[in-house]
């Protein structure tokens, strides 16, 4: 081997792995930076408040059973990555069938079931449901008192949603809807859906006419007016469905909505024919979420499981759906189906979507110098929002000093977790008031709330303990006195 191969040597000692990871950029030269990278977990799924995806529970009606009557109502989906709450897309006639008899026990059973499970619910009340079986949805006591409708092939009957009376008995089911769940802490939206098929604000498999601007204005008002504590959002064919009618109604419809504080839902991400004559994302109407997102919450819906995932053409796998929602800048995605049938089929797509959907807090570094028992103290956090949206609800910062003793100190200090926008990075500088804190070393800890519930950052476990992530050290310094 030596006479064939002359130059051969013994190999040297190794230098050590090659496939190691490290951050050599961006090094930060603040003074008592610490850099919080290495505890950054992109990977894990959080569940955390007012985000993430929904399951379409009711499905227009009590009297369409999709998607709930077969399902295991024992199986309570605790491995649904991010599953934040259930849609009740009900009508009007399934909870007063005869004038002022309101009935509620089944939504009641639906939400006595599932919030001890950790879930909300949204809400969108129907009235037209392009199915004869269906006429109910308006309840037979509001025509019989003289309201319009019109007749329509099979048997059909689609109210007029500008109709005086119709709009009196509409006002009134609100106020009641209003009084049992404005403000209640399991909504988390309600949508409007007193007009248009299936409530979606258009009338196509109806009149086919386009609903005129003040009686979607009086509709959104109503809306507004009684569910003044609860986020509502439009939906985005009560705007682009009259585009036939030119660029000034879509715009007024849109500016309306805005002014009113609403965000914006749409129901049919990934259908055919959208998937055909729009962009990748399948969106008709991008702009009007550009318009609305940073009012209050977006929400997105697909084609009915069943039909996208038969059609992989139209869902290519999610991919569409994501463009969506990233376009959007969507807190809240929702599929038409059972959720073991989806989780089985799209399992990845699902928990890559949990976090990203709403907002999802890094953080990245922070500056922690020598402090004092002063109410001056000057911090500073590096916070990123890497999710497609903002936060919608203020949560509260909070410091914990723990001593060597293993006393706990608790400093709340202000800042707002709404302005911090997606994709946008960002030092957050922070005034402790730690009066209260005697001199010595202390193990620091950050916390964000909504009350008692913790906020969770994209940080590994190992660091968190419930409640709090523990950061770093520090020390508290006595304040010297001089003598005169």
């Amino acid at each position: 081997m030596e006479k064939k191969y002359p130059n051969l040597m013994p190999a040297p000692a190794p230098d050590g792995s090659q496939t190691m990871c490290g951050m050599f950029d961006d090094l930060s030269t603040r003074r008592d930076f610490i850099d919080l990278r290495p505890l950054i977990d992109d990977k894990t799924p959080l569940k955390n408040p007012h985000k993430g995806w929904f399951w379409h529970y009711i499905d227009n009606g009590y009297g369409r059973d999709n998607y709930r009557i077969h399902h295991d109502h024992s199986d309570a989906l605790t491995d649904f990555p991010g599953l934040n709450h259930l849609y009740l897309r009900f009508d009007w006639g399934d909870v007063e069938k005869a004038e002022g008899v309101y009935d509620f026990s089944y939504l009641d059973e639906i939400m006595e079931l599932w919030a001890p499970r950790g879930y909300k619910f949204s809400l969108r009340v129907c009235t037209y449901e392009n199915d004869p079986n269906m006429n109910g949805a308006t309840p037979a006591y509001v025509y019989e008192q003289g309201a319009r409708g019109y007749r329509l092939s099979g048997g059909r009957i689609q109210p007029d949603y500008g109709d005086p009376i119709f709009l009196h008995h509409v006002e009134r089911l609100l106020y009641t809807l209003g009084e049992k769940f404005n403000g209640h802490p399991l909504i988390e939206c309600i949508d409007v859906g007193t007009m248009g098929t299936w409530g979606e604000g258009h009338t196509a498999c109806g009149t086919e006419e386009i609903i005129p601007p003040p009686i979607v204005k009086k509709h959104f008002d109503l809306h507004a007016k009684y569910f003044p504590d609860t986020w509502v959002l439009c939906n985005d064919d009560h705007i682009s469905c009259r585009i036939a009618h030119g660029r000034a109604e879509v715009q007024e419809i849109l500016d309306y909505a805005y002014q009113r504080g609403f965000g914006i839902q749409d129901d049919s991400v990934c259908c055919n024919y959208y998937t055909q004559v729009n962009d990748y994302d399948t969106l008709r109407a991008p702009w009007a979420f550009d318009k609305l997102w940073k009012n209050a919450p977006t929400a997105i819906e697909m084609e009915h499981y069943g039909y996208v995932h038969a059609h992989n053409d139209h869902f290519r796998d999610g991919l569409t759906a994501i463009e969506a929602f990233k376009r959007c800048h969507a807190t809240f995605a929702g599929f038409h189906g059972y959720p073991r049938d989806w989780l089985k089929n799209e399992y990845y797509l699902t928990e890559y979507c949990a976090n990203r959907l709403g907002y999802w807090y890094f953080l990245t570094g922070m500056t922690m110098p020598t402090l004092t028992p002063t109410a001056h103290n000057m911090v500073t956090l590096d916070v990123e929002n890497r999710g497609w949206a903002k936060a919608y609800h203020k949560y509260d910062l909070v410091f914990r000093f723990r001593s060597t003793a293993g006393k706990d100190y608790v400093i709340p200090v202000e800042t707002d977790n709404r302005k911090w926008m997606p994709g946008v990075k960002q030092t957050i500088k922070l005034q402790l008031d730690l009066r209260s804190l005697p001199a010595g070393s202390y193990e620091v800890a950050i916390g964000l709330f909504e009350g008692e519930t913790p906020i969770k950052w994209a940080l590994k476990e190992t660091v968190f303990d419930g409640s709090f992530y523990t950061l770093g050290r520090t020390t508290v310094n006595e304040i010297l006195e001089f003598e005169n």
